[in-house]
């Protein structure tokens, strides 16, 4: 029995074994035959293009042909949701490389050892052999064409924000930002142009999030501080300086426990970020310095942010006690040296608007409605007028017993500031807010000591 099976498993044997022979004699008689000929194996595509079995210029006419009537009866596209831009080959100066293509389709199975042309010969034979397209383009124009695309579609996102009209509070809805990611496109661009003609390629674009949701805005449903002051609009420089420091402050969301900075959000005060010079007080005398009159937005803001009963963590007061509020509350801000900040220290988001009308700056706080605060003021207690000294200077260009006010010296002030909460029209709570000391300014006369001639000889 044993022998039996064993002589079964040998006959089996030598039966493949002469298969396989027969397969591999014909594979080879086969692939002979197509040695001495002028053809392309069967089985080789250029692109998609089939040229196997025909000759060089056979498959040279082939693939220009066909690449011509691809290109000139469907242009290419790139897209993006509905929308589709056609490329032409035109428009980009678009060529195939026919004579090297060809001759690489012409080498398969004909190059190297016996190995290497023997397995390209049974790929093509048997599962096709595809080279891929070569095409040249310029990439100059088609960089233009894509840059121009991603033009028409990159947008800044637009942040939630709030519309307050007949004491209502509406929100008006984000809007998400487009940016097309040019990188990735043009690597994706340059890998489908070599694959396949004509193309549609869909366009990566990254969605760009707002900072300010309608979820963040959610709570905040009423007003709940109003603060104006007023500027001379006829002052270009400082009118200037002042739109574009509260444009800076406009539309921005407060969360519980942040800390606003006002030097952060407004940026330095430079030429190059749009600020112009104007007068500015400084050490007591008004002299030309660039951002001047930005200091009456971040006060005007100070007093909004103490109206909505915001907690103060840096606030410094002038030199000189500025016209535009009461006195004890200017908040002064220089780059790098002085800022304004305040902290949100509700439950909620807060939100700030500013507006400038004709000679008025608006700042308006808004949050998430506090029924038990109906009333804050802002009192100034302990107010002393500190008078001028009047400094004598001899002067000997001046006639004896003349006089003149070389300047008139200032008064200086002390206050102390309180913030007052009332609720249910009864006092709750009182919290002092600073006490600010303006010096006063010398006043300076000048008395002549020079003698006249007459006088002397008398």
């Amino acid at each position: 029995m044993k022998i039996t099976i064993n002589q079964r498993a040998k006959n089996i044997m030598l039966f493949l074994s002469i298969i396989i022979l027969f397969s591999l004699t014909g594979f080879i008689a086969t692939t002979t035959a197509f040695d001495v000929s002028d053809s392309i194996y069967e089985g080789v595509f250029i692109g998609d293009i089939p040229v196997g079995g025909l000759s060089i210029d056979e498959a040279k006419s082939e693939i220009i042909i066909n690449i011509k009537n691809q290109t000139a009866n469907s242009p290419n596209y790139l897209t993006y949701k509905t929308q589709k831009w056609p490329i032409n080959a035109n428009d980009i100066d678009l060529e195939i490389n026919a004579d090297g293509l060809v001759q690489q389709a012409y080498n398969i199975g004909r190059l190297g050892n016996i190995a290497k042309r023997l397995q390209e010969k049974f790929i093509a034979v048997n599962y096709g052999y595809t080279i891929p397209l070569s095409l040249h383009y310029n990439h100059v124009k088609l960089e233009a064409i894509l840059n121009r695309i991603a033009d028409s579609i990159n947008s800044n996102p637009e942040d939630a924000s709030l519309i307050y009209q007949n004491s209502n509070v509406n929100i008006q809805p984000e809007k998400n930002g487009h940016k097309v990611d040019l990188e990735k496109t043009w690597l994706d661009l340059n890998a489908i142009i070599h694959t396949r003609i004509p193309f549609t390629l869909e366009l990566t674009v990254n969605e760009i999030t707002p900072k300010i949701s309608s979820k963040d805005l959610a709570e905040v449903d009423s007003l709940l501080s109003i603060y104006t002051t007023e500027f001379d609009p006829y002052n270009e420089n400082r009118s200037k300086n002042i739109s574009l420091a509260a444009k800076n402050v406009n539309h921005i969301l407060v969360r519980p426990d942040e800390v606003f900075s006002f030097n952060k959000n407004v940026g330095e005060r430079l030429s190059e970020n749009g600020y112009k010079e104007a007068p500015v007080l400084v050490d007591g005398k008004l002299v030309l310095d660039w951002g001047g009159g930005v200091c009456q937005v971040s006060s005007t803001l100070y007093n909004a942010a103490l109206l909505a009963n915001m907690s103060i963590e840096e606030r410094t007061s002038h030199f000189r006690p500025p016209a535009y509020v009461p006195l004890g509350q200017d908040a002064a801000v220089a780059d790098n040296l002085l800022d304004f900040k305040f902290k949100n220290t509700t439950d909620s988001n807060i939100y700030i608007t500013t507006e400038i009308l004709d000679r008025e700056i608006i700042v308006q706080i808004f949050g998430k409605n506090n029924p038990t605060l109906s009333d804050i003021r802002i009192i100034g207690t302990n107010k002393k007028v500190l008078e001028p000294n009047t400094i004598i200077k001899q002067d000997p260009a001046l006639e004896l017993g003349s006089q003149v006010v070389e300047y008139a010296g200032e008064k200086g002030f002390q206050i102390t500031t309180y913030r007052i909460v009332f609720a249910n029209g009864q006092e709750v709570k009182r919290e002092h807010l600073a006490y600010d000391e303006f010096k006063a300014e010398d006043k300076i006369v000048r008395i002549g000591t020079k003698m006249l001639s007459n006088q002397l000889t008398k």
